[in-house]
Formats: C-alpha cells, sequence, structure tokens
C-alpha cells in the first residue's frame, strides 16, 4: 500500500470514527429550534436524539460479519454513503416524522462505518506497535466526537440553524466517499457466509430491547 493511501486510509477512518460518535450527542442543542421551526412534541424531540442510538445499537452486532463477509471497504463505503444521504435527508427533512425516520437510517449507517474503518486503519498500520496505537487514536477519535458533541452542535446552531448540523456531514461525507471509491485499498475479506437469519433476529431483538429501554420511562410518567 502506497504511503500517501496508507495515511488517507488512517486519516479516513478516525474521521468516520469522530462522525458516528458526534452524531449521537451534537443533536441536543438543536431541539429548542427543532420544536420552533417544526412543531416538534416532546415525544419527536427524544426521538430525534434516541432514533440514532436505536439503530445504532440494533445493526452493530451484526456490522462486524457484514464487514468481515463482504470486505472492509465495500462496508465503509455503503456505510458512509448510507450515512451521507440520510444526513442529508435530516438536513432537509420538513417535518419531525421525516427527520426521526432519516435518523434511523443514519444510525444503521454509521453502525456499518465503525467496525469497517477500524479493520481499514488497522490493516493500512505498517506493524503490530503501529496497530496498538492506531487502536488508541481510533478510540480517542470516538470519545473527542462524543465530548464535542454539544459544543460543535451549540456552535452550528448559533452561526446558522439546526439544518448545518445535519449538513456538515454531507460536506465531509460527498469528498470522503468519492475518494474512498477512487484511491482506499481494498482489505482481503474473511471465509465466513453471512447468517442472514440470525442476523435479522439478533438486529430485531436488539432494536426491540433498546426501543423498550427509551419508552418505558416516558410511558411510565
Amino acid at each position: 500500500m502506497a504511503i500517501e493511501h496508507r495515511r488517507g486510509v488512517i486519516v479516513l477512518a478516525l474521521v468516520a470514527s469522530f462522525m458516528v460518535f458526534v452524531d449521537g450527542t451534537i443533536v441536543h442543542l438543536t431541539l429548542a429550534q427543532l420544536a420552533s421551526h417544526l412543531g416538534a412534541s416532546r415525544a419527536e424531540l427524544e426521538w430525534a436524539v434516541n432514533a440514532y442510538t436505536l439503530s445504532f445499537a440494533a445493526v452493530m452486532l451484526g456490522a462486524g460479519a457484514i464487514t468481515d463477509t463482504f470486505g472492509a471497504k465495500r462496508a465503509f463505503v455503503a456505510g458512509l454513503l448510507v450515512f451521507t444521504v440520510s444526513s442529508a435527508a435530516c438536513a432537509a427533512a420538513p417535518t419531525m416524522a421525516v427527520l426521526n425516520g432519516a435518523r434511523l437510517v443514519q444510525g444503521a449507517g454509521a453502525a456499518l462505518l465503525l467496525p469497517s474503518a477500524l479493520v481499514l486503519a488497522t490493516a493500512a498500520a505498517g506493524d503490530e506497535h503501529a496497530r496498538h496505537r492506531l487502536v488508541g487514536w481510533w478510540s480517542a477519535a470516538g470519545g473527542v466526537g462524543m465530548a464535542a458533541g454539544p459544543l460543535l452542535g451549540g456552535a452550528l446552531v448559533a452561526v446558522a440553524d439546526w439544518r448545518t448540523v445535519f449538513g456538515v456531514n454531507v460536506l465531509i461525507g460527498v469528498p470522503a466517499m468519492i475518494w474512498s471509491v477512487r484511491s482506499m485499498p481494498a482489505v482481503p475479506r474473511g471465509e465466513r457466509r453471512l447468517d442472514v437469519a440470525g442476523l435479522v433476529t439478533a438486529t430485531l431483538l436488539i432494536g426491540g430491547l433498546v426501543f423498550t429501554l427509551v419508552e418505558t420511562p416516558s410511558r411510565a410518567s
């Protein structure tokens, strides 16, 4: 792998980790504007945050198997495509129903991005020591993204409005996707076959569990 391609893969993997986690928390400071601009109810505002977490948790279990079966590059490009398109849908959403539906899809794309980004980053490392160091950087990028979400969301809302919170993902995602398709080296995929029935069952079970945990407090009150 050429050095410039290796560096590009590593940078893109770290950016992906940051984006996945920042979008879990960046919406919090947009809620007041969502209530004003889209007439969102309290339940709809809660789902603007929780829909992403629900689909992310549900798909995450099978995302590793998908990455191993179809290859890290394909999984990454597919996840980035889903994440970017759904972010554009969020930015253009005319109603809370559309926004929350797009957030569900966005979480699924994020779940595909995360494990495939890690596989690509470690494959681009030159040796075992570099791989361990990259795992640390990748984890740190996600942690920074989670912590920075409210700050970035507040800054974007102050400068423009809530739509820019999602529009930024499109500005990053489109060039990242073009580079990935054209220049990202493929990583050898595993020999395992995808257990579709098991994957669907596990996704539904985890999704149902997360849905129950999210909805129980509001229904109890």
